[in-house]
């Protein structure tokens, strides 16, 4: 089943960059969902800042930062 779902998709580039990007936005939206409901959920603009400073601080010890966006 996945063989003729990747032959499928190998023809269709337009299509295979739009289910990745749903993929990756759905699993964006799950890990924001769980760190919401874990860090501070009782205050919501704590939890954002909380996991901006987290992801900022995973960026800067990864050594990647932003420079791949430039």
């Amino acid at each position: 089943m996945f063989k003729k779902i990747r032959n499928f998709l190998k023809y269709r580039p337009h299509v295979s960059t739009i289910i990745e990007l749903l993929g990756a936005i759905a699993i964006w939206w799950g890990i924001w969902g769980i760190l919401d409901l874990f860090i501070f959920p009782q205050n919501e603009v704590l939890s954002y800042l909380a996991s901006i400073l987290l992801g900022s601080i995973i960026l800067f010890v990864s050594g990647s930062g932003l420079d791949d966006l430039k």
